[in-house]
């Protein structure tokens, strides 16, 4: 615990403990002003203990939050880079194929098979179309796992700075509680 947390903790005790004091104090003697005030007092030393744990919450939303992202990203970027990677090995496939077919229809095309040729230049051709869209559609989905991440660690980034907003309400009301209270 550090030492701002528990200075604060034994703050918050201390001012439960004297309110209670006070609405006993004014309980037995009779003065309603004494009692209302120790009531204040405890309500101010719970509100600020509300205040740090919605506070404390908050902090550690972002940071989840924060680590969530970082994660989410990285794990995006290795699949899209395995995508990437996949589409290039099967364009290369593909290539050394269509150049090995090629060659072979070149030997035929020699011995007078030009037109068997030109059908396996565009079998080739459109191997090389569906592997080139095959990559292009890899890629979106990858893109589209990163755009999904993005948006997931927004939405938790809002939901942190949601308590944020909501702890400072908190500190707020605890603040105008201490000034009634005084």
């Amino acid at each position: 615990m550090s030492e701002n947390a528990a200075k604060d903790a034994r703050k918050g005790l201390a001012g439960t403990l004297t309110g209670k004091a006070k609405e006993v104090a004014g309980a037995a003697l009779g003065n309603d002003s004494l009692a209302a005030e120790g009531q204040l007092q405890q309500a101010e030393a719970s509100a600020r203990k509300q205040a740090k744990t919605k506070d404390a919450v908050a902090q550690a939303e972002s940071q989840q939050a924060t680590a969530a992202l970082a994660s989410e990203q990285s794990a995006a970027a290795g699949e899209r880079e395995a995508a990437e990677i996949g589409a290039e090995a099967r364009a290369a496939q593909v290539q050394r194929e269509s150049d090995v077919e090629r060659n072979r229809v070149q030997a035929q095309a020699d011995a007078g098979h030009a037109a068997e040729q030109a059908g396996i230049d565009a079998e080739a051709r459109v191997g090389l179309r569906q592997t080139a869209q095959q990559a292009s559609q890899d890629k979106a989905e990858a893109d589209r796992g990163e755009q999904d991440a993005v948006e997931h660690a927004q939405q938790k980034f809002a939901s942190a700075d949601a308590a944020e907003q909501a702890a400072g309400r908190a500190r707020a009301e605890a603040e105008r509680l201490a000034r009634q209270a005084e």
